[in-house]
Parts: C-alpha cells; structure tokens; sequence
C-alpha cells in the first residue's frame, strides 16, 4: 500500500500523454472525466438526498483533477461542476435563476471557493514535484559515488593481481575481482532507466539482469540463462539483495555446474499468497563440488546476502543439477 502511494505522486498526466496529446488536450479530456465522474455523484446522491450540499461533491473531483491533471484541468472541473449544481440542483432546477436572493452570492462563494481550491492544489502539487525533482538529483549522485567506489575498488584488486607472488594469489584476487564487477553490474542495472520511487518492479529488473547475465557469461560457453518473474514491486534495499543473489547464484552455476559448457540456468521469482516472497535458481549442471561446494566462499556469501534480506535458502544437488529455494518474509 505505501508503494502504491509513493507511486502516485509521480503521476502527471499531461507529462505521460505528451507524446500522443497535447499537453492542454490532455487537461481538457482528463477535466471531463473528472467532472462526469462528479456530476454522477450529484446524480446518484440526488435520488437519496435531493438537493443536499449542491456543491459538495465537485470538491474531490476537482483535487484529483488538479493534483494529476495541474491547475487547468482542475479549474474547468471546477467550473463543470459548479454549473451543473448550479443548473440542475439549485432551485429553480433547469434554469440559472434563483428563488431566492441569497442564492446568487452564496453560488459565488461556493463558486470561488472551488477555485481556491485549485490553487491551493497545484501549489502542493508544484511543492512535491520539486521535492522529488531534488532526491532524484541526490539519488543520481549516489549512484554515481558508489559507482566510482565499485571502480575504485577494482582497479585496487588489478594492481595487486599484477603484483600478487603466487598463481594461487592471483586467482583468488582474481575471483574477488570477478565478484566486484559482477556486484557492480547488478547495482548499474537496478538503476537503468529507474523512476527512484523507492520501489522496484521486480520482473523487469530480474528479466533484464537475467538477459544481460546470459550475454556477458553464457553466450561464452553456450549457457542458456532464462527468466520468469512475475509483477512484483520492492522496497529498492531488499531488491538490491535479491538482485546480487540471483547474480552470484547464477555466476557459480555457469562457472562450476558446467564441465564441458551447454546447459540452462533457470530463474523464478513470485510473490505468494501470504505475502513472502520465493526465489527459486536451478540447473541441469553436474551438481555442487569442487569449488562450488557448501563451504565455499561462493555460498556463504549466498547465505549471508539471504540472511541480510530476511530471507532462507535450502539447497539441494544431485547428478541432475543444483536448485536453490529462496525464501523471504513480507
């Protein structure tokens, strides 16, 4: 629920049907929504309290109006609206006459108090804008650091690859050189092409780190890696987790399940029915051993990335393949 709230304040409606509508267009088409929403309202409220509070229900519609649609949009729902009480609910209904005297300045108020309501509207619409504007720039720059402290890190290991004394030092830096590069590819691509609303939309992250996994290591050895990840949205810390969870995995697969290369590494990834969330990497390989075995550095980093996403791992390993079952609390 808090995602789809975090969700919301992105939306502007103008902004996303640029490119099919104008932006004044869109205002409009999306001001008569509003406004036909609100006079059905006023209809249905009409049959069980005729006449009650005439301009009460044009003030949601025209909040919803301003805040997705800015100020113009809101300003002709209010406007809509506010004749259509005026017309069809005020006395004399069907005429924009007036019984009584006070009818015509309280019309007015109510009138100018919509309007008011627009601009107290776009002003709070305008302020989260900025807002977001600004921690999305903060975002960026962090990125960008830990970026350059992914780089920093590994031309650290190149140097002491090419000074390393022995050939059992150089592959283990090696590894580690491996693990860092393979940590920072999955961190760029959690943020490709990302909106920064704090959630992650799981199968298009997972499917594209999958994709890009098979291209970099796969393709090499003709290693198939495949993807199925249902619509998930993530708080974007436990994503980054999961997301170097199915990267080492499926690295120590490719690495070590496959003596003679040719294969399928398979990805599952889906959200259950009491809210936790199950990740599942399997292979067709030759099974744990050598130096993918259960005390290797390879997986008690798995176990320690599970542990950090509040998560468990049962492994199992056989001459058919290796499959590891994830498991994570809500």
């Amino acid at each position: 629920m808090r995602l789809a709230f975090r969700r919301l304040t992105h939306i502007d409606l103008p902004q996303k049907a640029e490119g099919f509508l104008p932006v004044v267009a869109t205002q409009i088409l999306f001001a008569v929504v509003c406004s036909t929403v609100s006079i059905g309202l006023r209809f249905f409220a009409d049959l069980f309290m005729p006449g009650a509070g005439p301009f009460a229900l044009t003030i949601p519609a025209v909040l919803v109006a301003t805040l997705f649609g800015r100020w113009l949009c809101g300003a002709l729902t209010a406007t809509i609206s506010s004749l259509y009480a005026w017309y069809f609910v005020l006395p004399i209904a069907g005429s924009f006459q007036f019984v009584a005297p006070s009818d015509g300045p309280r019309v007015v108020v109510n009138m100018l108090s919509g309007y008011f309501v627009v601009a107290l509207a776009e002003l709070f619409r305008r302020a989260v804008r900025n807002a977001l504007a600004d921690r999305d720039a903060l975002l960026l720059e962090l990125q960008h650091r830990v970026k350059n402290n992914f780089a920093s890190i590994a031309s650290v290991l190149r140097l002491q690859i090419s000074s390393a004394p022995g050939e059992d030092a150089k592959q283990e830096l090696t590894a580690a050189l491996g693990r860092v590069e393979s940590f920072t590819h999955a961190y760029e691509f959690l943020y490709h092409d990302a909106d920064y609303s704090g959630a992650v939309e799981m199968k298009f992250y997972l499917e594209g780190l999958c994709h890009a996994l098979d291209q970099s290591l796969g393709s090499a050895r003709g290693i198939a890696v495949h993807c199925d990840a249902r619509h998930v949205d993530m708080p974007r810390d436990r994503a980054i987790l999961i997301g170097l969870l199915v990267n080492e995995v499926v690295n120590n697969s490719v690495k070590h399940a496959f003596k003679e290369g040719g294969g399928e590494v398979r990805v599952r990834f889906w959200q259950d029915e009491d809210g936790g969330y199950r990740l599942l990497v399997s292979d067709d390989g030759t099974g744990i051993n050598g130096e993918a075995r259960p005390g290797s550095l390879g997986m008690r980093l798995i176990r320690g990335l599970t542990a950090q996403a509040s998560g468990t791992v049962e492994t199992e390993s056989g001459e058919t393949g290796t499959r590891h079952a994830f498991a994570f609390l809500p």
